[in-house]
């Protein structure tokens, strides 16, 4: 199969997006890459916010991730 990374076997019957964190092995301290991950899959779907509203915010999340990286190397 094409792109195979991009299968995992899911033993669940229903997964939330925390699980698809867990099982991909998303891997951030601060939480970003989950928030903006949520933000996307979900966007427009959670009833408070327009889908650009939730996809520009991903994106405000996705931009600060970013600016911490290069805060972290700008301080080695």
């Amino acid at each position: 199969m094409k792109h195979n990374h991009y299968f995992k076997a899911c033993p669940y019957k229903a997964i939330d997006v925390y699980r698809v964190c867990e099982i991909f092995k998303v891997k951030d301290p601060s939480g970003a890459k989950q928030h903006a991950l949520k933000k996307v899959l979900m966007a427009g779907d959670r009833g408070s916010k327009s889908e650009y509203k939730d996809i520009r915010e991903a994106i405000d999340t996705l931009e600060r991730w970013c600016e911490m990286r290069i805060e972290e190397d700008f301080n080695k």
